[in-house]
């Protein structure tokens, strides 16, 4: 194992002081030693301050910069980026759960492949937000890919961008604290993380793979997303939420055009994600009494829309997910879709871990 290559891992803060001491802990105990650890506080009003500089005290390793003023998760990544000094970056979150072999993992493969990115697999932890007990896990790995090998490499453009859209289905490529990116591509490409609430990091990732030459993908388990009932970094509510949706599927749909390889398999999942976000918004918008009529209206005008009409003729009958609550929309049953939105709305409410398994199905 290469030992000379540097991990620099951002980790940006913001009401989080509850669980940064856990996500610092599994960094202090990683079995892989070239590292930094560069904590941005977005001015967070918890004690984040204090558990980050009783870290710094004990190991050098770890670095605090706050904010002046409250700038959101993305001008914290990027003043993360402007502070590295690694060979790769990776933007870990300080709510969730790291291996700590997680370093060593990814340097042992980036050791063998000097790629630009490299993907690892993870887990969904849905816990008890009174206990912490986990009550529904869900794996994402490369198995989900149908690969059978514990690790995928390639140069092959085709191939890379194929595997993006493939990733993008099942979940593993908009986020970005599952991967290690090469510092120099972000660095000589000024990459940046867009100042918005929403999507910001899958439009990072389409940006970075245009720049992507090389990718490994690992079959390993490093890291657990936990989802505690917390207010996530990039959580709340998002009044244009749908609008931001849309322009992730036009950023994926208008890059895959431009790699000719936005094929019958592409549309399809770009359909399933475009409606998923429909029928998405519709929940929402019962959840903040939107009058139904309103609602109504605003369905007839989506249906006008350029990206309606292209994305509902490749709409696949993959599951019955698909055929439950996206088929409604697709075919103008805005009705019927309103009735499945309430009874999704209602098993949030009262069921919400029957709501967190439900939802995770494509």
């Amino acid at each position: 194992m290469d030992d000379k290559i540097k991990f620099s891992v951002i980790l940006p803060t913001y009401g989080v002081g509850e669980y940064l001491g856990d996500a610092l802990g599994c960094l202090m105990m990683q079995t892989y030693d070239n590292f930094e650890v560069i904590i941005v506080d977005d001015c967070s009003p918890d004690n984040s301050k204090d558990i980050a500089r009783s870290f710094m005290e004990r190991d050098d390793r770890f670095m605090y910069i706050r904010h002046q003023e409250n700038m959101g998760v993305s001008a914290a990544r990027n003043t993360g980026i402007s502070h590295a000094t690694g060979d790769y970056i990776l933007f870990l979150d300080p709510d969730d759960l790291y291996e700590k072999h997680l370093l060593r993992v990814v340097a042992g493969a980036l050791s063998r492949n000097n790629v630009d990115l490299l993907v690892y697999s993870f887990t969904e932890d849905y816990r008890n937000a009174t206990t912490g007990k986990i009550e529904y896990m869900k794996g994402v790995t490369l198995e989900d890919l149908d690969f059978d090998d514990d690790m995928l490499t390639t140069n092959d453009l085709v191939t890379i961008h194929k595997l993006a859209i493939q990733m993008e289905e099942i979940t593993m490529l908009g986020y970005p604290w599952n991967k290690a990116y090469k510092a120099s591509v972000i660095k000589d490409n000024n990459l940046k993380f867009e100042k918005i609430r929403h999507v910001e990091d899958i439009l990072f990732n389409c940006d970075f793979l245009d720049h992507t030459t090389s990718l490994t993908v690992l079959n390993d388990v490093l890291y657990h997303y936990r989802n505690q009932g917390q207010t996530r970094l990039t959580g709340g509510n998002i009044n244009d939420y749908f609008e931001l949706q849309k322009r992730r599927v036009k950023r994926l749909y208008d890059q895959q055009q431009e790699w000719r390889t936005c094929d019958f398999e592409a549309l399809g999942i770009l359909s399933k994600e475009y409606f998923r976000s429909f029928q998405s918004a519709l929940v929402r918008q019962l959840e903040v009494d939107t009058p139904i009529e309103d609602i109504m209206n605003w369905c007839y005008r989506e249906a006008e829309t350029d990206m309606y009409d292209e994305l509902r003729k490749y709409l696949p009958d993959s599951s019955k997910t698909v055929k439950m609550l996206y088929k409604p929309l697709a075919e103008g049953a805005f009705f019927v879709a309103l009735k499945r939105a309430r009874l999704m709305k209602y098993t949030k409410h009262y069921f919400p871990g029957v709501f967190n398994v439900a939802k995770q199905l494509r």
